[in-house]
């Protein structure tokens, strides 16, 4: 197919349907071997056919970051959610105990004093919030201490209006894999891990029935760790620069394109497109063995040699990096980009055209402003 001759406006987000459908079945049959739930994180799109087409492709249900995003997803008919960010405040915690009465709902906590603001709503409404709790792996963001963890899950249990039912971790550690072989070592530790943490909780009288890891990076190794029953990632359905750095994916399984236009070419190293951090981010490949490999912005398929090196809020700074001489870059040369990190293009441009066999066949728009909340 090629992506170059399609009637987009650029810059603009395309997505390959029947790569997309093949990826979605690929994560959906490596759960299902190993008899664990797939939450796939929808934050990465943020769009209601995407999130509906995973469901209806054997997913259990969604993740999400963003309470606005379950609300938007329960409106468009999705039924379970896990939201993996802690949400505190009786404002929120309202807005949840709504969504619970609709919709299969888990929220996150990482603090006594969060999950006691969730449990006081939902307590004085005569109902009970399931939360899991967040075990920092090693990323460094949000989530306990492995060792305090049957500590505070205890004090968390105990609190009115809660259920604690699981613990769950980003291990987005494993994204600085120097190759293969160390990623499947580092996701098999972070599986470990939980799974540990997870008996030391049980020993204190709590059942905790659901483990849950979620990166893309990790999925695949993460899934074969016997005691994780649950897997979250999100980018596999698409795939992008980062995940064919850690030998995760392929063009041939990159679902997805930016399209951007040469709009400058004043010198023969250099050039300028209409796509930049508005539409492509600034993020280079997260695999830092891997970056002289996979060097700059965004890989640009069409045009071997060239670099994304710098970019500007509409503009992309094109360099010459080949051997030889600068390949030629007309001004109206049309690009096909891969992301180096697909999350951000989704947030960018916020709607992708949909081809099949090499024609559009639909749009898709992702949701608005109030989906952040």
């Amino acid at each position: 197919m090629s992506w170059i001759d399609l009637d987009i406006a650029t810059p603009g987000l395309v997505i390959d349907l029947d790569i997309l459908d093949r990826n979605l079945d690929e994560m959906a049959g490596i759960v299902a071997a190993a008899g664990i739930e797939l939450f796939p994180h929808a934050k990465t799109h943020r769009m209601a056919e995407a999130g509906l087409r995973q469901i209806a492709r054997g997913a259990h249900g969604l993740c999400v970051a963003k309470l606005g995003e379950a609300e938007a997803f329960a409106a468009a008919g999705v039924k379970r959610f896990f939201v993996a960010n802690p949400i505190v405040g009786k404002a929120k915690a309202a807005r949840a105990l709504a969504l619970a009465r609709k919709a299969d709902l888990v929220l996150a906590t990482d603090s006594v004093a969060g999950a006691a603001s969730i449990g006081d709503v939902f307590a004085a409404a005569g109902e009970r919030s399931r939360l899991m709790l967040a075990i920092d792996s090693g990323l460094g963001r949000e989530g306990v201490p492995p060792d305090a963890a049957p500590d505070i899950a205890a004090a968390i249990a105990a609190l009115p209006g809660i259920d604690l039912t699981g613990i769950y971790t980003h291990e987005g550690s494993t994204y600085a894999a120097k190759d293969a072989a160390d990623l499947v070592r580092q996701a098999q530790a972070a599986g470990s891990l939980m799974v540990s943490v997870a008996e030391a909780i049980r020993a204190r009288g709590i059942a905790l029935p659901v483990v849950s890891l979620g990166a893309s990076a990790s999925a695949r190794a993460v899934a074969q760790v016997k005691g994780v029953t649950q897997i979250r990632p999100g980018i596999y359905a698409f795939n992008d620069v980062g995940q064919i750095a850690l030998g995760n994916a392929t063009l041939a399984t990159t679902a997805i394109r930016v399209m951007a236009t040469v709009v400058s070419h004043p010198e023969a190293g250099r050039a300028c497109i209409d796509a930049g951090s508005k539409s492509l981010s600034t993020d280079l490949v997260p695999a830092v063995a891997r970056r002289a490999e996979y060097p700059g912005m965004g890989l640009l398929v069409n045009a071997p040699g060239w670099v994304i090196e710098r970019m500007s809020e509409e503009h992309g700074w094109l360099r010459w990096h080949g051997e030889s001489e600068p390949a030629p870059l007309p001004v109206g040369t049309r690009l096909e980009i891969v992301p180096n990190h697909v999350c951000m293009a989704f947030a960018m441009l916020r709607r992708a055209s949909i081809v099949r066999e090499g024609a559009i066949i639909d749009r898709w728009e992702g949701f608005g402003p109030g989906s952040s909340e």
